[in-house]
């Protein structure tokens, strides 16, 4: 039954999250530095439901740091134009820590219950 549970927990979280990224695309592409906090969570809260090892539990935010740690050697080193793009790359990692955290914190107060 928590097989089960698992499954559909993961296909509506990941269908909500893809239909509001198309919708977001053909309205305004602003709402998808936003939405891509939906599916990071989902993911996080999935693998934690899955595994109680600190170490697999840090596998989805391993591209947020990356990417997050090239937008600031970029925003560091680069000058003009350069630094605006990796000033947009940094604002574009903020909505999938912010999941990746919320996620984090749930699964740990359902841990503590």
């Amino acid at each position: 039954m928590k097989e089960h549970k698992t499954d559909l927990f993961l296909a509506i979280l990941l269908s909500v999250s893809a239909l509001g990224c198309v919708v977001a695309w053909f309205d305004n592409p602003a709402w998808l530095l936003y939405l891509t906090a939906i599916p990071f969570f989902s993911v996080q809260l999935l693998v934690c439901r899955l595994s109680r090892r600190w170490q697999i539990r840090i596998i989805p935010s391993i591209p947020v740091v990356i990417v997050a740690g090239l937008a600031l050697f970029y925003l560091i080193r680069d000058s003009g134009w350069d630094r605006l793009a990796a000033l947009i790359f940094g604002m574009a990692c903020i909505a999938p820590a912010l999941g990746i955290i919320v996620a984090l914190c749930v699964a740990q107060k359902r841990h503590k219950q």
